[in-house]
């Protein structure tokens, strides 16, 4: 059986869920150029609202891979052939 933690302290987190608001606090730091790449960007407009600036250097493809250029695998054992679980039940097990 798993042993329950016993928390004596407890932490309350404040989450800012507006990307934008820390996007302007790294461009007041005055960058010579942000990379942003990723195949999820599309549409960038929407992006660009997201984050609360334009981008005046964009590249954006319009093209999608081929079932070809994809690989799909399922992973269920890991190094030395350990099944791997990921389980709530399992959360403090490393080797699961």
């Amino acid at each position: 059986m798993l042993e329950r933690r016993r928390r004596d302290n407890r932490t309350v987190g404040f989450w800012c869920f507006n990307p934008g608001l820390g996007f302007k606090k790294l461009l007041k730091l005055n960058p010579r150029s942000v990379i942003l790449t990723s195949g999820t960007l599309t549409p960038l407009r929407s992006f660009q609202q997201e984050l609360l600036t334009d981008f005046p250097v964009k590249i954006e493809n319009k093209h999608v891979i081929t079932p070809a250029q994809a690989k799909i695998s399922v992973i269920t054992h890991g190094v030395g052939g350990v099944e791997l679980n990921f389980s709530h039940k399992f959360r403090d097990v490393e080797a699961a």
